[in-house]
């Protein structure tokens, strides 16, 4: 016994000490590789979403989480390490909180998640489903007189519309509107139907897919026995005016509807009155009758209107004229080369040919020039506001201005004239006074039977 007691205090004692290593091991251990924290930023993946699904709230894309272990430990550990993963694939077509489920890929003896925010988040989902949507037609007004409405047609007469399931369950119709005021023909159109709810409310689809977005509407439009629609034509007769031309004839309205037996209708052409044009120079507006056979009259009464457009006949032409000389100062003279230009205009036909002389003017102001030789462009004036001026050649001319000398002859006698003192045939004094040079370079005629002293010439030589 007593060496059992011994053993068993012996074994005690050396797993005391064993365990004693053990914490002096760790403790040692310990102090040479502390325990550490760290917070990092992990991203979020959804998973499980069904295809007939839409989220309508999102889990966020990133969640924080804080992990604990040795230095040593988690000093290579990154955000890859881990997932951050939102599961769907269970959930109910609802809005309901989720949890984020965090998952370490690497050794989880060395390392412990302690934290992470958020833990979880709310997703709303909801089935996507596609209905056919059944399209209707409202007409509004009536077709003209003398014809039929006959049966609408939708193409598509269904459209499909998908999207969430609450949405799209509470749709109802989709509408279209046309309006069919005085029709004669067959109507097509193009319309984006308006949808209503179960309780006949505008609903939106904003965010929902119709397919096809646009419906056409055919509604026929059928002419009644005894009726018809016919075109017009005018006739008309005649010319313009000499020096004008027609542009157009036009009627309006472009057609009338008629009625009359049905044999007589076919072929029928209907035409105004006779509309004489002869010698209009201005465009002109005309009420007119229709010549129509016995039998046939219109629907409606209504005024027929004939517009004739008229317009002249534009084209050019050159005149030349004399240049006239304006506000030329006193005791100056001026002459102009050349003394006539060309000008060429362009307008009305008959205008230009009732144009007179004086009705085109070309002139040169002088006004404050001095002598000398002057380049001016001459200026043209045309009585009719409807000729243009479109040039003139020369387009400049050049005008000489000089001064006017007049030199005054002076005849002094210091004795009286005796009858056979006589001065022939042109007098010294009026042959002299035009002329301001040697009266005999100037071969004037000058015949003198007095003594020389008799006379005095100014600024002539003495007479031998």
């Amino acid at each position: 016994m007593q060496t059992i007691r011994r053993l068993i205090a012996n074994i005690t004692t050396l797993l005391l000490a064993l365990f004693l290593a053990l914490v002096i091991w760790a403790a040692a251990v310990r102090a040479g590789d502390p325990v550490k924290t760290r917070i990092l930023e992990i991203g979020v993946e959804t998973v499980g979403v069904p295809p007939q699904a839409t989220l309508l709230t999102r889990p966020p894309q990133t969640i924080f989480i804080t992990i604990e272990g040795s230095e040593s430990a988690i000093a290579d550990i990154s955000p890859s390490d881990f997932e951050a993963i939102v599961d769907l694939s269970e959930l109910p077509y609802a809005e309901i909180e989720v949890p984020i489920q965090v998952v370490f890929l690497g050794n989880e003896d060395q390392v412990s998640i302690t934290s992470q925010s958020p833990e979880s988040t709310i997703i709303r989902m909801e089935q996507i489903i596609t209905r056919d949507i059944p399209i209707s037609v409202q007409i509004r007004g009536d077709v003209a007189r003398g014809h039929r409405q006959g049966e609408t047609r939708v193409e598509p007469e269904l459209v499909q519309v998908t999207g969430p399931a609450p949405r799209v369950s509470e749709l109802a119709e989709g509408r279209v509107t046309i309006f069919v005021d005085d029709a004669r023909e067959d109507i097509t159109e193009e319309r984006r139907p308006t949808f209503y709810d179960n309780e006949g409310n505008v609903a939106s689809v904003v965010g929902l897919t119709i397919n096809p977005d646009e419906v056409v509407v055919i509604i026929p439009v059928i002419e009644l026995a005894g009726f018809a629609e016919k075109p017009i034509t005018v006739n008309w007769f005649g010319e313009p005016a000499p020096g004008y031309r027609l542009l157009d004839v036009k009627v309006e309205p472009t057609s009338v509807q008629v009625t009359g037996a049905p044999a007589e209708l076919e072929g029928l052409r209907v035409q105004t009155e006779p509309v004489d044009i002869s010698g209009l120079a201005e465009p002109d507006t005309i009420q007119v009758a229709l010549d129509l056979p016995d039998g046939i009259g219109m629907v409606d009464v209504q005024p027929i209107v004939v517009t004739v457009e008229i317009e002249p006949i534009l084209t050019s032409d050159v005149v030349r004229r004399p240049v006239e000389i304006r506000a030329l100062g006193e005791e100056l003279e001026a002459i102009v080369d050349p003394d006539q230009v060309r000008v060429f205009l362009f307008g009305p036909l008959s205008v230009l040919d009732s144009l007179a002389e004086d009705d085109i003017r070309v002139t040169v102001d002088l006004l404050n020039l001095v002598t000398g030789t002057h380049v001016l462009e001459p200026f043209v004036s045309v009585s009719a506001e409807e000729i243009e001026i479109r040039s003139t050649q020369p387009a400049v001319v050049t005008v000489l201005i000089t001064r006017v000398i007049t030199t005054t002859n002076v005849i002094t006698g210091t004795e009286s004239l005796t009858e056979t003192e006589t001065l022939e045939s042109t007098a010294i004094t009026s042959t002299v006074a035009g002329w301001f040079v040697n009266p005999f370079a100037a071969n004037l005629p000058i015949s003198v039977d007095l003594p020389r002293r008799y006379f005095l010439y100014s600024n002539i030589p003495a007479l031998g």
